[in-house]
């Protein structure tokens, strides 16, 4: 007779366990809301308390919820200290997963601490965990580290680079502006086993059209597309972007018909870089007609559109069509953000229809938004121009008392507003104060003051200012 094998009393109840586990890491993973969090603390205390514990696999799915659904990169690594005092072995995914916390935590020093952690468990650390620590000096702003630690480990061969890592370096090196040096580990990239995706050549290409050098962001998309690498939206838009920048819209029109030739969509943002450029070269009419192809294509302007939009009717003067295009905006459900208002306050001063300007100006404050410091200044010359000195003043003492910081520009503006009103003496007691501010007195504020006291027939003041 066939003897059967009789499991431990708990397997059955240990498998029910780890299954109901499953399926509620599971359904978290699914929902959203205020209460997640919660829930995932409540669902982690349980798996602590299990006896025996659920497979350490099932804590760092937990763990990974939480970083990429909620951000909570602190909380992660509470856990994951919780899981070491009760005992519960981590594996090398689970040290990977408290690094990429450390780091988004700005603590790479720290990271590097738990990379050491992995050599004495004697697991060589994997691609994955060396990417999370070069990113995460790169997001500190260390990128001459992180391409030292890069370079570390091509010379000692402690892991072969993928395309990851080489995109962070790429990257790192553009935000850092040292474009020409992102091009040569490109080009090594293209000599050796690892080439270099359609990502990488995107990164530089945009970089040097921010760059100025939209010329050789054209030569590189083209030697791109020669090895064999398509071109995607991103790249047509950053070469779209630069090409408008430098007025050069017949090219951009002449890249628009070229993307679409190759079969690459253009998107909302595609011709919101046509709408903007149309926009500030005035032609505000032909940026319509953008919009309008755009809605044709089943596509959707978003509030950076209209902005363009509102900012090219108000810049031209055309008040009422600035208008009704923020009726469709609001129509079609899209929130006014503090560019639309300040393009509309702007257009509204220009206009002199300061009452407008300031009834605007107002009912952004009552809805509790919080204003810019584009927004003030643009309110503060209105106020200024149309003979309001007193409440000009009283809004820049508002400002300090909602914390919005001036600049130099509004600066200038009620240099120049106190000035024109013959207040000469108060001019020069808030000039000298900037000395106790974190802003350096210009040329412009000097070119104020010194026609300011000429005119209000301070001569001596205005040459002791010239010299």
């Amino acid at each position: 007779m066939k003897r059967t094998r009789i499991r431990p009393h708990y397997y059955s109840t240990a498998s029910a366990s780890a299954h109901n586990f499953t399926q509620r890491i599971q359904h978290l993973k699914n929902t959203s809301g205020a209460t997640k969090v919660d829930e995932a603390h409540q669902l982690f205390a349980e798996m602590l308390q299990r006896k025996p514990p659920p497979p350490i696999i099932q804590f760092n799915k937990l763990i990974v919820i939480i970083i990429v659904s909620m951000k909570q990169y602190f909380t992660a690594l509470t856990l994951f200290k919780q899981m070491q005092l009760m005992g519960i072995p981590a594996n090398i995914y689970t040290i990977s997963i408290a690094i990429n916390c450390l780091c988004r935590l700005n603590r790479v020093a720290y990271g590097f601490a738990f990379l050491a952690t992995i050599f004495k468990q004697g697991h060589p650390p994997a691609v994955a965990t060396y990417n999370t620590l070069i990113n995460g000096l790169a997001l500190a702003d260390r990128v001459s580290e992180a391409v030292g630690s890069f370079k570390k480990l091509i010379r000692h061969k402690l892991c072969e680079p993928n395309q990851i890592m080489y995109g962070i370096i790429i990257n790192g090196l553009c935000k850092g502006g040292h474009t020409s040096k992102a091009l040569e580990l490109l080009r090594f990239m293209e000599s050796g086993s690892c080439k270099p995706r359609v990502t990488h050549y995107n990164t530089i290409i945009d970089s040097l059209c921010k760059d100025k050098m939209v010329d050789r962001a054209l030569e590189l998309s083209v030697k791109m597309t020669k090895k064999g690498v398509r071109a995607d939206a991103f790249t047509y838009n950053s070469l779209l972007q630069g090409l408008c920048n430098f007025g050069r819209e017949t090219e951009a029109a002449k890249m628009l018909m070229d993307m679409e030739e190759e079969g690459v969509s253009p998107g909302v943002v595609t011709f919101t870089i046509l709408v903007n450029s149309f926009c500030k070269q005035g032609s505000v009419k032909d940026a319509e007609l953008a919009v309008q192809a755009m809605v044709r294509r089943g596509l959707h302007p978003d509030v950076i559109t209209y902005n363009a939009l509102i900012d090219g009717y108000c810049f031209c003067g055309e008040l009422k069509e600035a208008e009704k295009v923020l009726g469709r905006m609001m129509e079609r459900s899209i929130v006014p953000d503090m560019i639309t208002n300040s393009s509309l306050i702007n257009g509204y001063c220009k206009k002199k229809r300061f009452n407008r300007a300031m009834n605007l100006f107002r009912e952004i404050q009552n809805k509790g938004l919080i204003l810019d410091v584009i927004t003030y200044n643009t309110m503060l010359q209105g106020l200024f121009k149309s003979g309001n000195h007193t409440e000009a003043r009283e809004l820049f003492y508002k400002m300090h008392a909602k914390g919005q910081a001036p600049d130099i520009g509004t600066y200038r503006i009620l240099l120049h507003g106190m000035c024109k009103n013959s207040q000469c003496a108060d001019a020069l007691t808030l000039f000298w104060s900037l000395e106790s501010k974190e802003l350096t007195k210009d040329v412009i504020l000097y070119d104020i003051l010194i026609d300011g006291c000429s005119k209000c027939g301070k001569t001596n003041l205005a040459m002791d200012l010239f010299d």
